[in-house]
């Protein structure tokens, strides 16, 4: 099994819902990237395994692998990694990961979780690693457009009514409704600069929507934190803010434009340090392809050192 080099340049196949995109690396200097859609209703996905294996790649990354069926699985080349973007908490879920990932060549290799730990009903499953969902960060290069202070507020986790009525006496608030196309959710994104978030789980967990708000440089105002093994640090990089503080944190915004400026550039900073979807596909492909290489030696194989 060939180990991943800084210098290789190999063809790798990313396999997800069009919803994956802002996600995917359009370009990268270590391998020939190319994103196959597998459409809404999973009826693209024998078509897209196809044009996968006739391009030629060497490696696939198949998002929320659950989705396929096992004769997809098998008709996919290479070394086949399935991403879990978000968790899993239904039998159902559960027993299709076990399905596809049984010992065999035509199953997936490895898998990811976006938090730990896995669940103790998966825990025997070949778990590679640890991987939030990453951001194509060279999509946006330009630096946080910390004059805008625009609000953004999606319909599925909107504040109360009666917080959101009187953040709206301060600054104009526009709300996102659900299934926005990836290209109409950055055109909001690249003309807001605050997004308010309110939910009772932990930010990222099952929706990207306020990494992917960190990325652009906007101010993330939310009633919860991230994942703790994300380290995305509260009032450094975003604030932690309900009902009222919440309010108080607009009406600062308002009244001293500059309060928050270093939160948004930190943020900023943060997602490219640590969420580049190029350089965390890259060391998955690298750990893969070496954890690959010592199962094959197996325990009397050389010693790496």
């Amino acid at each position: 099994m060939r180990v991943l080099s800084p210098s290789a340049r190999m063809k790798v196949a990313l396999l997800g819902r069009s919803a994956f995109e802002p996600h995917v690396p359009r370009t990268a200097e270590w391998a020939e990237l190319r994103f196959f859609s597998l459409g809404e209703d999973g009826g693209a996905t024998a078509t897209a395994a196809d044009e996968a294996r006739t391009w030629g790649a060497e490696a696939c990354l198949i998002f929320e692998p659950q989705r396929l069926g096992e004769d997809v699985v098998a008709r996919l080349p290479g070394m086949k990694i399935g991403i879990v973007p978000a968790p899993l908490e239904d039998f159902e879920s559960f027993a299709k990961l076990s399905t596809l990932t049984r010992p065999g060549g035509s199953g997936l290799r490895w898998l990811t979780w976006p938090e730990s730990p896995v669940p103790a009903e998966l825990a025997s499953l070949p778990w590679l690693q640890t991987l939030p969902l990453p951001v194509d960060t060279r999509r946006f290069t330009e630096g946080p457009r910390l004059q805008r202070t625009g609000i953004l507020v999606p319909e599925w986790a909107s504040p109360a009514p009666a917080v959101l009525e009187r953040i709206r006496e301060q600054l104009p608030v526009e709300l996102l409704p659900r299934g926005l196309e990836p290209s109409a959710l950055q055109e909001r994104l690249e003309g807001a600069g605050v997004l308010l978030y309110s939910s009772g789980e932990p930010l990222g967990r099952n929706d990207p929507l306020p990494m992917l708000a960190l990325s652009r440089g906007l101010l993330l105002i939310a009633d919860t934190a991230f994942p703790a093994d994300w380290y995305v640090e509260p009032e450094d990089e975003f604030l932690v803010r309900s009902g009222e503080a919440m309010v108080r944190a607009v009406d600062a915004l308002m009244r001293r434009p500059g309060s928050f400026h270093a939160v948004r550039v930190r943020a900023w900073q943060k997602v490219r340090e640590t969420f580049d979807a190029s350089a965390l596909f890259q060391r998955l492909l690298h750990d893969a392809s070496l954890m690959s290489a010592v199962e094959e030696r197996g325990p009397t194989g050389p010693s790496t050192g």
